[in-house]
């Protein structure tokens, strides 16, 4: 070997134990900084001619545990998930307050019924009655507050899908930008460990936000997919695009977030996530938080349903001198159809009363519902000659029946009954062995002639329509959004139902599986007169309004008010009020029951009467029926255990977003420790490379000493 040799053989190894010792030094200084990964120096033997020649530096690598990587990430993504599911739900959970919390909802409901429970003790007491009327708008504006903050989570959730989206756009492009930096120092074999750290620092960000998939490149770049292998960054990069809703209420249909992929394809991105922040927010927007409106919706409907039928059984003492029904959306023979008795195929009766200044009947008739041979729905009034109901000449004859005294009249869809003498009042009183039934509500109960909690829209949904029945929908047309089970949209369909067509001709419409949405679900009518869609799929497609310019008869609702379709059901909480005419006028609320039996000259109200609160006090312990709405499949229970439910379906869901959270958390954790044992910088061990390459590069600097001593001695010999 020459010594020319043994020279650069202490040369390379006095350079690469230099490039180690610069190697060992930043990993020293960035043994606090978050994210560093530790740097790994390679070298290799040189060899020329089959001879030794030294040693060279190699490519300067990261410590990095692919595998690990991956673990951390999927960890972290979940933890994210997790958590932001648990903040935001967690403000609705609050929002319904403890149990304990006398101004909970629950305990303001049912502190309105003990307070009718203490009116019925003394029904003539002005302070009593404000009492009740109080207690009952307290319990409905806090029903409001709940559901208008269940809707600013949903907006709030929203809001924050789009500052996702646009960080997911800005790491997609950070990552991407990096890759052509470090294929180039991989090619040139250079140093790319700093722009791999950064990148690194991205992808693990972006795991954060949605879960993903990193694969390196033969030429040092790396490619993250999602999990469900869409391509998002990498030599070529996908972008996304949101646009925010506002405002946002129960039937909002929500934009998609939209990714277009590096060939320029679009698709609805919420199908190629499972985890991560952005997972999370669509969670609670559009599942839990939609689930837990739509229970409570359907819990105050039936309450305040169950209040209109009590004081609907009752009267004010006087008895008012007029009573205007609800918006019946209905002609006024679709409306009497279907009236019977409880078993719904014999005949039940109620009664017309007026009343005179001394509380007296001045007159009553009695109309007594049923059904003709043929089915049809008939009545005879005092006991007369039955007329099908259907008969336009019904009113007449009811009026005629009435002496005088009073008139009924169907105007706008609604039905009024009011006293000729301005002095005189009205009542109508089902009667108490067989009152007559439709959908189990009574005669005033149906009409909403004497309610006490009052809507601009329908609450409740079973309209008594049957197949025959005129869908009454001829003009205008409703644009149907159609969701799958994950919540993406996939498919709008416009549909306009044919003129003068039946309820039947109304559910083909809409089951065509061709133009209509047959392809996603069937719609059917129930013997109530209520329509429901049942979506196909497991989760199962639902469906939103994008549009409705529909009006039934042309000034009544439409098509998805009349049915509640498309999110509205879970917006009646929003309308439900006290009637104004009871809520400024103490006396109008109805305390007393009408005796039906009263002795001639005997008065048949008593304002001492306050069998009507107590009627009103007892509709908790009721058993009712339940629709099926948010996680509750519904049948038959009462407002307190239906309640009870709410409440514990909430907290159960707010205490299992909880436990999940910490259950992330922890594995995150530990996932995120592991990772950084192997890849985290270890003083112990830098400061033993660190005397390791301080002592090869004393051993090369002695190899090129004795070197120059060998050239010395030669030149000497000279």
């Amino acid at each position: 070997m020459s010594l020319n040799s043994i020279l650069n053989i202490g040369a390379s190894g006095l350079m690469t134990a230099q490039s180690q010792l610069r190697v060992v030094s930043d990993n020293i200084s960035n043994v606090n900084t978050p994210g560093y990964i530790r740097k790994v120096g390679t070298q290799q033997a040189s060899v020329i001619g089959s001879q030794g020649a030294g040693v060279m530096s190699g490519q300067v690598m990261l410590a990095a545990d692919k595998y690990l990587q991956q673990a951390a990430m999927r960890a972290n993504s979940s933890a994210s998930q997790a958590e932001v599911f648990h903040e935001l739900f967690d403000q609705i959970q609050s929002q319904f307050g403890d149990l304990t919390d006398t101004n909970g909802l629950f305990n303001l409901g049912d502190k309105a019924l003990s307070a009718a429970a203490s009116a019925a003790e003394t029904p003539a007491s002005s302070a009593a009655r404000q009492e009740v009327l109080s207690a009952f708008e307290s319990f409905l504006d806090e029903s409001k507050r709940i559901s208008g903050e269940i809707q600013n989570a949903r907006a709030n959730a929203d809001s924050r899908i789009a500052t996702t989206v646009k960080a997911i756009n800005d790491l997609i492009k950070n990552i991407s930008d990096l890759n052509p930096t470090i294929s180039q120092s991989t090619i040139n074999g250079s140093d790319a460990s700093g722009a791999q750290t950064k990148q690194t620092g991205y992808i693990d960000e972006l795991s954060k936000l949605i879960d993903v998939e990193v694969s390196t490149n033969s030429n040092g770049g790396v490619t993250v997919r999602t999990s469900s292998g869409m391509v998002l960054a990498g030599d070529q990069r996908a972008s996304l695009s949101y646009e925010p809703t506002s405002p946002v209420s129960a039937a909002t249909n929500f934009n998609s977030v939209i990714v277009t992929g590096p060939n320029g394809e679009k698709r609805d991105f919420s199908e190629h996530i499972k985890t991560g922040e952005l997972r999370g927010l669509l969670d609670v927007r559009d599942k839990e938080s939609v689930a837990v409106s739509a229970q409570l919706a359907e819990y105050m409907s039936v309450y305040a349903d169950q209040l209109n039928a009590a004081h609907n059984a009752a009267s004010a003492v006087p008895a008012p001198n007029s009573l205007t029904g609800k918006a019946m959306n209905q002609t006024l023979a679709e409306a009497l159809n279907g009236f019977a008795d409880a078993s719904g195929t014999g005949s039940g009766t109620t009664n017309l009363t007026v009343l005179d200044n001394t509380n007296k009947i001045a007159s009553k008739v009695d109309l007594t519902f049923s059904r003709d041979a043929s089915g049809n729905s008939q009545v005879s009034i005092n006991g007369g000659t039955a007329v099908l109901t259907s008969d336009s000449t019904l009113l007449s004859q009811i009026n005629t029946a009435l002496n005088g005294t009073g008139t009924l009249s169907f105007s706008d869809g609604k039905l009024s009954f009011a006293a000729t003498n301005s002095t005189y009042g009205v009542a109508i009183a089902d009667d108490p062995s067989n009152p007559a039934l439709k959908n189990g509500k009574g005669f005033s109960h149906l009409f909403g002639l004497n309610d006490l909690v009052r809507s601009d829209v329908p609450f409740d949904y079973a309209t008594g329509l049957t197949a025959s029945s005129a869908h009454g929908f001829d003009s205008g047309s409703v644009k149907f959004n159609v969701m799958n089970g994950s919540g993406s949209r996939v498919q709008t369909v416009d549909i306009a139902f044919p003129a003068g067509g039946t309820m039947t001709d109304l559910v083909n419409t809409l089951n065509n599986t061709s133009s209509g949405l047959g392809r996603y679900g069937t719609f059917s009518l129930s013997t109530s007169g209520e329509l429901t869609f049942r979506g196909f799929g497991n989760p199962a497609n639902s469906l939103g309004i994008a549009e409705d310019s529909t009006t039934r008869l042309g000034t009544g609702a439409s098509f998805s008010e009349m049915f509640g379709l498309g999110g509205l059901a879970a917006e009646r909480t929003d309308s439900l009020a006290l009637d104004p005419t009871i809520a400024n006028n103490l006396d109008r609320l109805s305390m007393a029951t009408l005796n039906l039996t009263a002795a001639s000259g005997t008065p048949a109200l008593v304002a001492g009467d306050g069998s009507g609160a107590q009627r009103l006090a007892t509709i908790a312990t009721k058993s009712v029926t339940f629709k099926a709405a948010g996680g509750n499949a519904g049948g038959n229970s009462t407002l307190t255990r239906y309640a009870a439910d709410l409440a514990g379906q909430v907290g159960a869901t707010a205490a299992t977003a909880k436990s999940r959270m910490d259950g992330a958390d922890a594995l995150a954790a530990e996932a995120t420790s592991r990772r950084t044992a192997a890849e985290g910088v270890n003083l112990d061990e830098e400061l033993i490379n660190l005397t390791t390459y301080q002592q090869a590069y004393s051993a090369s600097s002695r190899l090129i000493q004795a070197a120059k001593e060998m050239y010395d001695v030669l030149f000497n010999m000279f």
